[in-house]
């Protein structure tokens, strides 16, 4: 979490989303914050949650920074409401829209950004928005070199302008 809200400040971001322990990760609408799986909270829970789910979502620190990153990307989009505009909208689609039951993701798509598993990002726009987000968040993530050419890249350029806007405001 230290690692995150250090990736934030370095950003000029300074919401610092609050963070609580539930039995999932999940962010509510409208809330600057999100839950982190229990279990990630110590060693022997890990070495459980293995035993009995064959994973442990989150259980190294890359995959921990991954979600952790997207996230931050949904509790930043509750903060300052960022899916009310009329960009956002234009690029990543209305949020309003339920959720699927399921998605048939379209691997070779270049309309999205690739950083969490099952080409989460097409799964709804507000994942969309926050695998973007999460892509621009990761230092060194040399984003403008590995989209180039990607109409993800227009997605990234926009979250690039739009973080800027928001530098340095609580």
């Amino acid at each position: 979490i230290t690692k995150l809200y250090d990736e934030l400040e370095f950003k000029r971001i300074h919401v610092r989303p609050h963070i609580w322990l539930s039995t999932n990760w999940f962010t509510p609408d409208g809330v600057t914050g999100f839950a982190v799986p229990f279990f990630l909270a110590h060693r022997r829970l890990m070495q459980l949650e293995r035993a009995q789910m064959l994973e442990v979502e989150g259980g190294n620190l890359r995959w921990c920074m991954k979600l952790l990153r997207h996230a931050a990307g949904h509790a930043l989009q509750n903060a300052y409401r960022l899916a009310r505009r009329k960009r956002w909208q234009e690029a990543f689609g209305h949020n309003t829209i339920p959720y699927p039951e399921s998605y048939r993701p379209k691997p070779t798509s270049k309309n999205y950004v690739l950083h969490l598993y099952s080409w989460y990002a097409q799964s709804h726009p507000s994942e969309d928005f926050a695998e973007t987000f999460a892509v621009w968040l990761r230092p060194q993530s040399r984003w403008r070199t590995r989209y180039c050419g990607w109409p993800a890249l227009k997605k990234l350029e926009y979250v690039n302008d739009l973080m800027a806007e928001l530098v340095d405001k609580v």
